[in-house]
């Protein structure tokens, strides 16, 4: 199965113009927002179709209550709760601390729960809490049903990016998973997306990070004024 990076240069170029819109329940039920809800439906089947074309499927962490979705070369990954429990973040990206560190890192200007997985697992960690709303399953608990809870219960999370035709769940402020809409047409297939501003506070240099592209991505708030943002991004085709 093919699985390459795409070049920070070339990603940057297909940037631009890019913006991630998202479209919250309001004060209509989750349950009556997710029967109507198009992007939500849609944001569903082609996580689907990604978890389908991936080499590993996820793996189940039963201690953290989560599922664990790696990158093809192993240096990132999506979490997301499986089940309820006392974990840190409901959803969060994991990702190798090393080309941070080898940038200029100083671990001591992290946050404290950041310092805290990087000492446990040489790791760097961001996310957020969901819903306070029980989880509840209809059959089997799947990487796809656990999904669907986040469609569900927290639809303020998952946006479209009309731009690269992707779906995301937004991770925390400016950091997100990223998946296409159509693999079949489109070679970025899943993103990895991290906001620069707390690693670049702690020491690192941007453009000195292997293996990460460093890109300003246009971006449109709330009220859809645009914007431009510098991010990490970590991009790869998985057909």
């Amino acid at each position: 199965m093919l699985k390459k990076k795409i070049s920070g240069i070339v990603l940057g170029v297909l940037l631009t113009g890019a913006c991630w819109v998202f479209s919250p329940y309001g004060t209509r039920s989750a349950e009556a927002a997710f029967n109507t809800d198009i992007v939500g439906k849609a944001a569903l089947a082609s996580f689907s179709e990604m978890l389908g074309a991936l080499e590993f499927s996820p793996a189940a962490d039963d201690m953290m209550g989560t599922w664990v979705l790696s990158d093809p070369d192993g240096d990132a990954a999506f979490w997301w709760r499986k089940a309820d429990g006392m974990r840190t973040f409901d959803v969060f990206l994991c990702f190798d601390a090393e080309p941070f560190i080898n940038a200029g890192l100083d671990t001591d200007k992290l946050p404290k729960e950041m310092k805290e997985m990087l000492d446990d697992r040489g790791k760097i960690m961001v996310g957020k809490k969901l819903s306070t709303e029980p989880l509840v399953y209809d059959g089997e608990v799947t990487p796809l049903s656990s999904f669907a809870q986040i469609v569900k219960l927290d639809r303020e999370s998952v946006g479209y990016h009309a731009a690269l035709d992707h779906y995301g769940v937004t991770i925390a402020d400016g950091s997100l998973f990223e998946w296409a809409k159509d693999m079949s047409k489109n070679d970025k297939d899943i993103v990895f997306v991290v906001d620069p501003k707390i690693l670049v506070d702690a020491g690192v240099d941007p453009v000195k990070v292997e293996g990460w592209a460093y890109s300003k991505v246009p971006l449109e708030d709330s009220r859809g004024r645009k914007y431009e943002a510098e991010k990490f991004l970590k991009p790869f085709n998985l057909k």
